[in-house]
């Protein structure tokens, strides 16, 4: 480009000084082309360089042009003398004009092309930034305990999955919220997370019990403060779901309860049951000895309605402590629910309650012992009846979950107290005038033995649901045949 503008410029100036003799176009009129001709090199140079370029350009032609227009002021061109150095202005002021106008568009383009670098980089960090916030969300999505992130004023910004869970709320009923209205009776965690937030504290860790999907949770709570550079700006909360683990340690600590006294009790209503049978005959000769009306024989007769009473009670306790030998088959838990359900019905409607079915297609067969499991379901029937002395609704349900087989009866009784849940599979407690407090222990019992596991769920006035799961049967597997309850 330089050598281009240079040989145009020296063309013109050499034809200027040394002017060709062609007949048909005067000498004045090729002076004037030539000169015309000196704006192609300068509008050129301007477009190639700017204004430094455009501008030394003209500079260089003034500088050539300018003896020429000397000469012109004494010489031929003495008219157009004035024309010559008008021509010298305009020549700089076209190339300072042209070299502006291309500087500013070409500042034009390049501030376009850094706006699109900007735009590509912001796209860039953005996608970079959705890609790290979907990357974080699967973590904490998949993370087994709840988390919730605070700001600095105790507000809650963000809540995975699982602490919605626990919570028994949604993302809407979460973010945004302050701390003190999700968690409002549990003022010791407000506390701690109100002084962790100030500063006052580095870390808590606590238990408690929250309300979430219908039951009572306990989970551990421990909260954290969220540093930036140094600085507390919120507080992350972990919150772990302990109930599992507590109805299992529970469970473990029952049946090993339940396994020594039930010996215990299988010696001791052995050792009563002999003694028994011999009051029994002792009272029945005495009774066929005695004058029939006398007061004396109608004595005797409650004695033996009595000792038969206490002979039934014995056979219960003999039957919890030692239990028959488990007969294993495989059954079908849907037929087996449907005799008892048979079975319960008139004591259903007697009480006013009505029982629906919502059993899971393509049941699986379960391995265990038929006649001890329609035990396990009649007792857990007639139990939740007599919950709803005001009539009610019992609602059975059989699904697959885990590996395990769940049947749930939920009642709309009056519901279980905390206390009373507590000890309700253990032998001989009772809230019921006339039970003999040994029919959940010897569920539970049962139960156990099918490897399987239950699970209780109550509000007061709400009602209760009482969870079956026993283990499935996995395909081309044959479980022990043996197992002694």
């Amino acid at each position: 480009d330089i050598i281009l503008i240079v040989t145009v410029t020296a063309l013109i100036t050499y034809f200027h000084n040394w002017p060709p003799h062609i007949g048909i176009i005067p000498s004045e009129s090729l002076h004037i082309l030539l000169r015309r001709l000196y704006y192609i090199p300068i509008i050129y140079a301007a477009f190639r360089f700017g204004i430094k370029g455009g501008l030394l350009t003209s500079l260089t032609i003034t500088a050539l042009f300018a003896p020429h227009a000397a000469r012109s002021m004494g010489g031929l061109f003495k008219g157009a003398a004035v024309d010559n150095f008008f021509d010298l202005l305009i020549y700089n002021v076209v190339a300072i004009t042209t070299g502006m106008v291309v500087d500013d568009k070409r500042r034009q383009a390049q501030r376009y092309q850094e706006t699109l670098k900007l735009n590509r980089e912001i796209e860039e960090r953005e996608t970079a930034l959705r890609q790290i916030k979907a990357y974080t969300d699967s973590i904490l999505s998949s993370i087994s305990s709840g988390v919730i992130s605070l700001d600095r004023r105790g507000n809650i910004v963000t809540a995975n999955p699982e602490a919605m869970r626990i919570l028994g709320r949604k993302e809407s009923e979460l973010v945004g919220f302050p701390l003190e209205k999700i968690f409002r009776n549990q003022e010791r965690l407000v506390l701690a997370a109100r002084r962790i937030l100030n500063g006052e504290q580095q870390r808590a860790t606590m238990e408690a019990e929250l309300a979430g999907e219908g039951q009572v949770l306990t989970v551990a709570i421990r909260i954290t403060p969220h540093l930036s550079r140094g600085e507390t700006v919120g507080i992350v909360i972990t919150i772990e779901d302990l109930t599992e683990v507590k109805n299992l340690t529970e469970q473990l600590m029952r049946a090993d309860k339940l396994s020594g006294l039930g010996e215990l009790v299988a010696g001791v209503a052995h050792e009563v049951r002999n003694p028994l049978g011999v009051i029994r005959a002792s009272v029945q000769m005495m009774e066929k000895e005695m004058e029939t009306g006398c007061k004396s024989s109608e004595l005797t007769h409650v004695m033996l309605q009595e000792i038969d009473r206490l002979d039934a009670v014995v056979k219960a306790l003999l039957d919890f402590g030692r239990p028959s030998k488990s007969q294993f088959e495989r059954i079908d838990v849907q037929q087996s629910l449907e005799e008892v359900i048979l079975l319960t019905r008139q004591f259903a409607l007697q009480q006013q309650v009505g029982v629906s079915r919502n059993f899971a297609e393509d049941l699986p067969a379960l391995w265990a012992d038929d006649d001890q499991l329609k035990q396990v379901f009649v007792n857990l029937i007639s139990n939740a009846i007599q919950a709803m002395p005001d009539g009610g609704r019992l609602s059975i349900s059989v699904y697959t979950e885990g590996g395990f087989i769940k049947i749930s009866f939920a009642d709309s009784g009056t519901g279980i107290s905390t206390e009373t849940r507590e000890r309700i599979f253990d032998p001989f407690f009772t809230t019921r005038a006339g039970g003999s407090g040994l029919g959940l222990s010897i569920v539970h019992r049962i139960v156990d033995a099918h490897n399987g596991y239950m699970q209780v769920g109550s509000r007061v006035g709400t009602g209760s649901t009482f969870t079956v799961s026993l283990p499935l049967i996995k395909r081309g597997e044959r479980p022990e045949v043996e197992i002694n309850a």
